[in-house]
């Protein structure tokens, strides 16, 4: 597992991945950010709230990089090598999930940071005060990983049942934005059963579902996406 772990980390250190999902995930942040700031009135006290508002897309990034870190073995054809170096596939896929889970803790810090950041040059700029920070971003933090590694996880289910980084990407992107929005807007009960919706709790976006409700729904959609992926990964033949 070891190994795996590092050559996950080998892989994501690789221009492409890191600038683009790195990039991604922090321009959400700042753009999300900064409209918050910008034009809410009042503007918000807090100055994570705007870290706290793009949870929804980092998770979709985080969601997209899981994802990806599957599709990309089955369509390169490089499964087959790993799996000739490390034949125990839990392990190789523990390895990987490790690998992305630290890598996004690290990237959230860094995107936590910025934009705080961020809120502080616009609220200073709105001459706007701002309350203490400190305690609000440390458990926004907190909830941000958790969500993520929710959004994470179904990614993981999605790229190893699906095995096509376009067709699992358009999935996602279906539910996650489409599905789920219109549900909340038509539908009273959405909240208490979509992941989406019950990440969003978890992070503190506005919003009918209580945060232990959400936490539960979230722990519990996470452990089968994660339950899933190992599954149908250690069981199903390889043909790429």
């Amino acid at each position: 597992m070891t190994k795996a772990f590092r050559s996950e980390l080998m892989k994501l250190r690789r221009p492409r991945v890191l600038y683009g999902g790195l990039g991604a995930l922090i321009g959400c942040t700042v753009l999300v950010t900064v409209l918050t700031f910008a034009t809410a009135t009042p503007a918000p006290s807090r100055l994570t709230a705007g870290f706290t508002n793009a949870s929804r897309l980092v998770g979709l990034v985080v969601l997209v990089v899981f994802l990806t870190g599957v599709t990309t073995e089955y369509g390169l054809g490089t499964l087959r090598t790993l799996l000739l170096r490390q034949p125990l596939r839990d392990r190789l896929l523990a390895g990987k999930v490790l690998a992305l889970a630290a890598c996004t803790a690290g990237a959230l810090l860094l995107a936590l940071a910025v934009s705080v950041a961020c809120a502080a040059v616009v609220t200073g700029v709105r001459g706007t005060p701002s309350g203490p920070w400190l305690a609000d971003a440390a458990t926004g933090y907190a909830n941000t990983v958790l969500a993520a590694a929710c959004y994470g996880a179904i990614g993981l289910a999605l790229g190893v049942l699906l095995r096509s980084t376009a067709v699992a990407v358009g999935v996602a992107l279906c539910w996650f934005i489409m599905v789920e929005n219109i549900a909340r807007n038509t539908w009273p009960g959405a909240g208490h059963l979509m992941p989406g919706l019950l990440a969003g709790a978890v992070t503190g976006v506005p919003g009918s579902v209580p945060y232990n409700h959400g936490l539960a729904g979230t722990l519990v959609y996470g452990a089968l996406a994660l339950t899933t992926a190992f599954v149908v990964f250690t069981r199903r033949d390889v043909r790429a």
